[in-house]
């Protein structure tokens, strides 16, 4: 049989398959994923971040940094989604998945681990990061249905292809972020965080007064206007609150 033969066969007989899936909030049951059409189908909070400025730098500094930029992400965004039991997706040459199983009981968890990459980053590794110049980044959030199906013969999650209109809401309100509000977030999710999450106190020439952590900010998505979150808010990776 040739090459073409072969092809020809393949989509013959995917186009002709009905997309069957695993609905879990268990992502290691990707090994019983087939290259067919078995997906993984679940309902989890998404945070999705973005080297925002990844042609500057690859201008400006060169492939290898920005391939040094990236592991660091990636190191920095593994550990602290792991210790939540949540998994990471390298999504693009520039980007990152960061998926929470669940619905509400995901939600405030998913945005504290925003906020503590955003320290981890910003603050905690602040001098290694240094070395990457004009370095910038920023993560958007929403909730909702995903899909994922595998495209390679393994069973690792951070090859699986995810697919949701939350993933490209979260990816469509990163692109509103940047220093200092890195992190934004859906009215969905904003609106489901309680006062904890959504206010902080301060005391101000002796007075206690709250504050609020979020800015509301309007814009467009699919033609519609929709207001979306932001904050400069982080956590610091060794506070379990």
């Amino acid at each position: 049989m040739s090459w073409k033969e072969d092809l020809t066969e393949k989509v013959s007989a995917l186009s002709n398959a009905e997309f069957d899936y695993i609905e879990t909030t268990d992502v290691s049951r990707a090994s019983e994923i087939d290259l067919n059409c078995t997906g993984i189908y679940m309902e989890a909070n998404i945070i999705y971040f973005e080297i925002k400025n990844i042609n500057y730098l690859l201008k400006e500094l060169g492939r290898r940094k920005v391939a040094q930029a990236y592991t660091m992400c990636h190191e920095v965004i593994s550990a602290i989604a792991k210790a939540d039991n949540a998994f990471v997706n390298c999504f693009s040459p520039n980007a990152f998945l960061i998926v929470y199983p669940g619905k509400e009981d995901s939600m405030a968890p998913a945005v504290k681990c925003a906020m503590k990459i955003s320290y981890a980053i910003s603050e905690l590794y602040k001098k290694e990061f240094s070395v990457i110049t004009g370095f910038e980044y920023a993560m958007g959030m929403d909730q909702g249905h995903i899909m994922g199906s595998k495209n390679l013969s393994d069973n690792r999650m951070e090859h699986l292809s995810w697919f949701g209109t939350c993933i490209y809401k979260a990816i469509r309100i990163s692109k509103e972020c940047s220093r200092p509000f890195h992190i934004g977030i859906s009215g969905i999710i904003y609106h489901s965080l309680d006062e904890e999450m959504r206010i902080s106190y301060r005391r101000i020439l002796g007075i206690k007064k709250s504050i609020d952590v979020w800015t509301k900010v309007t814009y467009q998505y699919e033609n519609v206007k929709k207001h979306l979150y932001q904050t400069n808010q982080k956590i610091p990776i060794d506070d379990e609150a």
